[in-house]
């Protein structure tokens, strides 16, 4: 159905983003964990154990007109064992929009590359996947010139399972057109990850909080 009015946000706005993250709500906080990473070689394909650490805090509601989202700001750093140079880095934000069951991640790497991935899920989901393809007008990838010439991106994918530990896992699936090769190639990340620190709240929430407690 059509959106009459796009322009008119939402009357009452729940400040409090750590209580409306739906399936997100688990992912706040800071996390490491060490993971395997596969990716394309001369040769071939290669693997390589990294170490990581990501950051998910939460971010003020997002109101698009009456569209209203809420969310985490994320930042991932992947080193490899015994190493202290940056192997991957990545930024973004993980949306959750509770009127339709959304889950987006938006992502940003210093390599020339970004990509919006979005999925279906129900508020208490434990596991959830969102996906980019080359080509979408909503859910999709841009690169630069060279990636998009020597290693294009036609699409991504990433599965997050909650476990029952309170740890959570992490499945990657980003399918590479190789220059020069026939197949595409999976690129594949893998890890769980452990909480090493609460989540800080929201803006928002912490002035409504003080302003209740005067």
């Amino acid at each position: 159905m059509a959106v009459t009015d796009i322009f008119t946000e939402p009357a009452d706005i729940d400040p409090f983003s750590l209580r409306n993250l739906g399936p997100l709500a688990p992912l706040a906080g800071v996390w490491e964990g060490n993971g395997i990473d596969h990716h394309p070689v001369a040769e071939g394909g290669a693997d390589d154990a990294y170490i990581d650490r990501i950051e998910l805090q939460p971010i003020d509601p997002q109101p698009n007109g009456p569209q209203l989202l809420y969310g985490l700001r994320y930042h991932q750093r992947v080193v490899k064992p015994g190493e202290a140079i940056t192997f991957h880095e990545q930024v973004g934000y993980w949306l959750w929009e509770p009127a339709t069951g959304t889950v987006m991640q938006t992502l940003s790497i210093p390599r020339g590359q970004v990509a919006l991935a979005g999925g279906r899920a129900e508020p208490d989901a434990r596991r959830f996947t969102v996906r980019a393809e080359l080509g979408s007008r909503t859910f999709g990838t841009c690169s630069g010139p060279f990636l998009d010439e020597a290693f294009r991106t036609l699409s991504y994918e990433i599965t997050i399972t909650v476990n029952d530990d309170g740890t959570f896992t992490y499945e990657q699936d980003t399918v590479l057109q190789v220059a020069g090769r026939p197949e595409p190639f999976h690129h594949t990340d893998r890890n769980t990850l452990h909480r090493v620190a609460p989540p800080t709240p929201n803006p928002a929430a912490r002035a409504a909080s003080a302003a209740g407690a005067e």
